[in-house]
């Protein structure tokens, strides 16, 4: 996938991201702790702050996959006030007809850089755990299970898991 690009979202980008994030959560309900009927509601000014972290969190690294300049996945690196030494992984989705290329992996490893130069002691996630090929991709890169499965949603069946990657030792 040499014409495959990574780039950090930007608020002028609110449009492209609101498609991505709106296709993810119809694609994929089962694997996020948001709906479509939720985000879908969003205003402008809602998507356009969500790319605008300030005040949200102490750094943020939202991140667009594009093949042939068509976005085909996100996902999301965040620092939260709270804990500056431990990064999260949110948002992260490829469409279906770009899924087995190793984008997921790339956005992936991008986050990994990024929370490492940020100095941060541990990256963490959520994983539905019926989500077998997102689980499989996380143990490949080094993340651990940690800490009790948890409902998606409320009221949901459906479970997640945290997932916790050390990077003490990763350079």
């Amino acid at each position: 996938m040499s014409e495959l690009k990574i780039r950090i979202l930007t608020p002028a980008d609110w449009l492209t991201y609101k498609s991505v994030r709106l296709a993810s959560l119809k694609d994929a309900p089962d694997s996020f702790g948001s709906t479509y009927e939720r985000e879908s509601a969003f205003s402008q000014s809602e998507w356009e702050s969500r790319l605008d972290p300030t005040g949200r969190a102490k750094a943020a690294l939202p991140l667009i996959a594009e093949f042939t300049k068509n976005p085909i996945g996100i996902a999301w690196g965040l620092v939260h006030d709270t804990d500056s030494k431990v990064a999260h992984v949110y948002q992260m989705w490829v469409s279906p007809d770009a899924r087995g290329k190793g984008i997921a992996k790339a956005l992936l490893d991008r986050i990994i850089a990024w929370a490492i130069a940020r100095n941060c002691d541990f990256i963490e996630l959520s994983v539905t755990t019926t989500n077998d090929a997102a689980v499989g991709l996380y143990q490949n890169s080094g993340f651990l299970a940690s800490g009790q499965v948890e409902e998606l949603r409320e009221g949901s069946t459906l479970m997640t898991k945290m997932m916790v990657k050390d990077l003490r030792n990763a350079a």
